[in-house]
């Protein structure tokens, strides 16, 4: 079944207080880190991602850009938004797809692209959806016990924890 996210950068980094803090620091650093929860997400999901960003005052065309084998980052080209951009990939690719995930908080996008095999979605919920799949991966190959014993020293012995202290004192 083939399935693809479409989600539009922006509206999602606007969402995310963490993201959005990042974005007034520093936008190129704020687009990175969505790209790696949306790139994680998509690798788990095992699902085709775009995360399309608007740069619609570019004097340059689309430009694309492969992060992974199932991830791809759009920068839109001269005149073209990330909803005219996500607008014009479900008309052209809607037939290729079983599901196609849009994250807009644009409800007239939204709109636009209601379909029974498109399925668009707010950033708030799609947020909260990555937010579970990281506590699944967390819980499922970190489970409690390992987290509490990460360090070799919180699985040691208290008598072998006071041998080591002298160990490192002794030598300094």
């Amino acid at each position: 079944m083939k399935k693809v996210v479409l989600v539009d950068g922006y509206n999602v980094i606007h969402s995310s207080p963490f993201l959005k803090r990042l974005l007034f620091q520093d936008l190129h650093r704020a687009q990175s880190e969505l790209v790696k929860l949306i790139t994680s997400w998509c690798s788990l999901k095992k699902i085709e991602g775009y995360v399309i960003f608007d740069a619609y005052t570019s004097p340059f065309p689309d430009k694309e850009e492969q992060i992974c084998s199932l991830v791809k980052v759009v920068y839109t080209g001269e005149g073209k938004s990330a909803d005219t951009y996500i607008e014009k990939f479900v008309a052209q690719h809607k037939s290729f797809y079983n599901y196609i995930y849009v994250i807009t908080s644009d409800y007239s996008q939204g709109m636009t692209v209601v379909d029974k095999h498109i399925l668009p979605l707010s950033p708030q919920n799609f947020l909260r959806e990555i937010k579970t799949s990281q506590k699944y991966l967390k819980e499922k190959y970190f489970p409690a016990s390992v987290q509490s014993g990460y360090y070799l020293s919180d699985r040691l012995g208290k008598e072998t924890k006071e041998k080591l202290e002298k160990l490192r004192n002794s030598s300094q």
